[in-house]
């Protein structure tokens, strides 16, 4: 980004306080009070940063928590970071955003084909040190990891895995996991998903995922890693969602003042799998995003039949929701 001449003098604005008898982490609520003032437009695009340290005397905090929350929005794309310059809002860019909207289980639903889904692990385990990052937790903090296999007509077609805080949705390890999460969650916790980090790219089949997709080790796969952050802009699930690359098409649409929409739908079965570099994606938006595997009805492609090969095993209690 190079910012205009009259966005090199710093931002005098700043958040206003910070809730010392919140719950929430220092870095959450900074992350939260920087966000409000660029989409309100009080930090407009190209507009410079007054430096972390400022930011920390003024809210009375430390260093870390004012960086850790910088960081953050530029890794959401909200922030732009120069050597030497400093950090600014970062301009808005045109047909460059990759939306993943809907629901997962309603897209596969509407083709007419047996919907189900699987589910492989459904825990509580402590957080890894990339999990923690990405949700900003503490390393070891407790979150609830989910894998499920999703089948279109008994044949498995993604595999789904998420780790969300257990904090922030007390019983979820115990609710029915077999349905739509997010579903789940706007429903039992009142949490809307708003936004998404995505960072797609082709990956290789390891054993793991041969076995619950039954394809072969090796095989070309899709695969969209995200961090979802819900209607107050805290990050509330880390995902990873496998494709069947020949079973999945996906369409980009392009649009000059909306950025681009990025949709899924089901594939021809004959077609070769995509052999393409890891891209990643910013996603807004007022509807839903991806979750653990959620895909955008629009501009769907009929699917055709499913591959033969042998039926996926009997799913007892598994039924599309």
């Amino acid at each position: 980004m190079r910012p205009t001449e009259s966005t090199d003098s710093p931002s005098a604005e700043l958040p206003v306080e910070i809730d010392r008898a919140s719950p929430l982490p220092y870095h959450e609520q900074i992350y939260r009070l920087l966000l409000d003032l660029i989409v309100s437009g009080r930090l407009a695009p190209g507009q410079k940063l007054v430096q972390e340290k400022e930011y920390a005397a003024r809210l009375g905090v430390s260093l870390a928590p004012v960086r850790q929350a910088i960081l953050a929005l530029t890794k959401d794309g909200y922030l732009t970071r120069t050597r030497g310059r400093g950090t600014y809002v970062r301009e808005v860019k045109v047909g460059t955003d990759i939306q993943l909207l809907s629901s997962f289980t309603a897209t596969l639903a509407a083709t007419g084909l047996p919907v189900a889904m699987r589910i492989l692990a459904a825990e509580t385990v402590p957080a890894s040190e990339q999990v923690a990052a990405a949700l900003g937790l503490p390393v070891g903090a407790e979150v609830l990891h989910l894998r499920r296999v999703a089948f279109l007509a008994s044949e498995p077609v993604v595999l789904l895995s998420a780790s969300l805080p257990v904090s922030l949705f007390p019983g979820l390890p115990d609710a029915d996991l077999s349905g739509s999460l997010y579903d789940l969650l706007r429903e039992r916790h009142g949490t809307v998903m708003t936004s998404a980090r995505n960072v797609i790219e082709v990956v290789r089949a390891l054993p793991e995922h041969a076995g619950h997709l039954q394809v072969p080790v090796g095989e070309a796969l899709l695969r969209i890693e995200s961090v979802t952050r819900d209607q107050h802009g805290t990050a509330v699930e880390f995902s990873r969602v496998l494709y069947q690359a020949d079973r999945f098409r996906f369409e980009i649409e392009s649009r000059p003042e909306h950025g681009v929409g990025f949709h899924p739908s089901p594939a021809p079965a004959e077609q070769a799998a995509p052999s393409t570099p890891a891209t990643t994606t910013d996603s807004t938006d007022s509807t839903p995003h991806l979750p653990s595997g959620q895909i955008s009805q629009a501009h769907q492609t009929p699917p055709t039949a499913p591959r033969e090969s042998p039926a996926a095993p009997t799913l007892p209690g598994s039924a599309a929701p």
